[in-house]
């Protein structure tokens, strides 16, 4: 197998788990700001989240029953609910994900991609998604 198909291969599989794992955040984001758009709808004032399902340190001054449930939605979505790292946590995450979207924008290039990277001067034949010629990778 030559260099510039391992590295395709790697880069593929970094993609694919790079891009799953920040699905998760964006579906996150997504739900929390639904949630904050209806916030008056869906009562959140009226409700309390538990301690227990809420890191230890999170508002310890609202209270040993819990935290209104529209204070810790806002929180999770904009990442103060993990305390001092929470906001760069979520600012890397969201620049991971911009990462994946971008390289996968490239490996939808696929061997063309590659080889720019390695230097390597080679015309690519493509016929369409489908039928790839066999000098692309």
């Amino acid at each position: 197998m030559t260099i510039r198909r391992r590295l395709l291969r790697v880069v593929r599989k970094l993609h694919i788990w790079v891009g799953l794992s920040a699905a998760l955040y964006f579906m996150m984001i997504a739900t929390t700001g639904v949630v904050i758009n209806h916030r008056e709808g869906l009562r959140l004032e009226e409700h309390t989240i538990s301690r227990r399902w809420l890191p230890s340190n999170y508002r310890p001054d609202d209270g040993k029953d819990g935290v209104r449930t529209d204070i810790a939605v806002a929180d999770l979505h904009s990442g103060l609910i993990f305390g001092k790292v929470g906001k760069p946590v979520m600012d890397f995450v969201a620049a991971v994900w911009f990462i994946s979207i971008v390289s996968g924008r490239n490996l939808h290039v696929g061997a063309a991609t590659v080889n720019a990277l390695l230097g390597i001067k080679k015309e690519i034949h493509w016929d369409g998604p489908y039928h790839r010629n066999k000098d692309s990778v």
